[in-house]
């Protein structure tokens, strides 16, 4: 089967989660279009052009993590707060929680890497992750947290908290690293910013680019660049 043909069963799997779980009846309703207006092929948001990043339409910022930029992100993220990792009100408890958020960031990024061509909106993620999951992986990540949570409505709503947290951590991470090269103003990363950050870091190649973009108020997209150089990592969009 070719690459296309399991995109589109992983997708049409994504929309079977989204009428399942979505608690807006009228999202479940437009499940189909709901998914695949929030696939974006990546020249919709970004383009590279000897090597800077530059939008090709409106957007409010961007987070670029990256290990060509790690001696910079290494030494900001030695300054993180001691407290603990927080991650959700369903996380809270659960024993082996580190296992379980850096199983899912695994998943993300090998997400996001089928998908190469394209950004996801982080309120559509959650579906496609499980979904890739169940396809490629016959539910190996999904199924730690079956282990862990009553059943597959509360599942979906732990990887939604899960996502937030995520993204939360990447952008606000991200933000602070960028006042402290550009500004030299220091806001030390917490404990959890440091922790998802680093485990980012941990599964990214070389070659590759986590980017996320807020293209408006509370919507978040994320996609991988590979195979590309940049000459600045730390970007401020004027």
């Amino acid at each position: 089967m070719s690459n296309a043909s399991i995109i589109n069963n992983i997708i049409d799997n994504a929309i079977t989660k989204v009428k399942l779980f979505e608690p807006n009846s009228l999202i479940r309703e437009k499940a189909d279009l709901f998914v695949k207006i929030h696939l974006v092929p990546t020249e919709q948001l970004i383009k590279i052009e000897k090597g800077v990043v530059i939008p090709t339409t409106y957007i409010i910022d961007l987070a670029v993590i990256s290990p060509p930029s790690v001696t910079r992100i290494k030494d900001y993220l030695d300054m993180h707060e001691k407290d603990s990792l927080s991650l959700g009100r369903r996380m809270s408890n659960v024993k082996d929680r580190e296992r379980l958020i850096t199983d899912y960031i695994d998943l993300i990024i090998g997400t996001l890497r089928f998908f190469k061509d394209y950004f996801i909106c982080r309120h559509v993620l959650d579906h496609i992750v499980w979904a890739y999951d169940e396809i490629m992986n016959n539910n190996t990540v999904i199924g730690l947290f079956r282990n862990k949570f009553k059943d597959d409505r509360e599942v979906d709503k732990v990887l939604n908290e899960l996502s937030k947290h995520v993204v939360a951590s990447i952008t606000d991470f991200y933000s602070g690293l960028r006042k402290w090269v550009l500004s030299n103003e220091l806001r030390k990363p917490s404990y959890t910013q440091y922790f998802i950050v680093n485990e980012v870091l941990r599964r990214l190649s070389p070659n590759e680019y986590l980017i996320v973009i807020e293209a408006n108020e509370d919507y978040f997209y994320l996609g991988l660049l590979r195979d590309v150089s940049l000459t600045n990592t730390i970007i401020k969009l004027s």
